[in-house]
């Protein structure tokens, strides 16, 4: 095993995914049109189309054209699926974070996107799992509940996303706090928020 202390190389962040699809227009409709995500570039005579997030958020995607008999399937999940299942049934995926899970996947079934998992709710989070056009495995999450809130309403006061300590200090708080501590720290950041 290599000593961390002679190297110190470590991943440090996504440059970008790289998603096989066999119609490039379609896919980057699908994306950009139900998905909302928006076209940075696309050169279809060669065959790649780059999309990210109008936020600027995490990496981009690459859609590249491919045909299906040269892509090398590792175990057949959905037609023309590009991912792993493992003995224990867990399936290699990408998690996409939305502000409105309903209105979301009510779009993607608009557009006909087969819909894995209908949406579930906990105190936490809400997601269901679909397939876009090509068969990749994808899940739309929302968060909810008080974290997710304070958590929220504290970057948006900032202007910057909290980093991860910062993250873990106020889960910390929020689940030991009780329900009169929780609406302390809210009106907190509002004042904060008003001057």
């Amino acid at each position: 095993m290599l000593n961390k202390k002679t190297n110190g190389a470590d991943v440090i962040g996504y440059c970008c995914m790289r998603f096989p699809v066999t119609n490039l227009k379609k896919s980057v409709d699908f994306y950009c049109d139900v998905l909302g995500y928006e076209l940075i570039s696309a050169d279809y005579s060669f065959g790649e189309a780059h999309v990210a997030l109008k936020n600027g958020n995490g990496p981009g995607i690459f859609l590249m054209e491919t045909k299906p008999e040269d892509v090398t399937q590792l175990k057949f999940v959905f037609p023309r699926s590009f991912f792993i299942t493992s003995s224990t049934g867990h399936v290699t995926m990408v998690e996409l974070l939305t502000n409105d899970l309903l209105a979301l996947h009510e779009r993607i079934k608009q557009a006909g996107a087969h819909i894995d998992k209908e949406p579930v709710f906990t105190n936490d989070f809400g997601y269901f799992t679909f397939y876009d056009p090509d068969g990749h495995y994808i899940r739309a999450v929302e968060e909810r509940g008080v974290y997710f809130d304070l958590k929220q309403r504290m970057s948006s006061t900032l202007k910057r996303d909290l980093t991860e300590h910062e993250n873990q200090l106020l889960r910390g708080l929020c689940e030991k706090a009780s329900f009169e501590q929780q609406k302390f720290l809210g009106s907190i950041i509002s004042e904060i928020r008003g001057s």
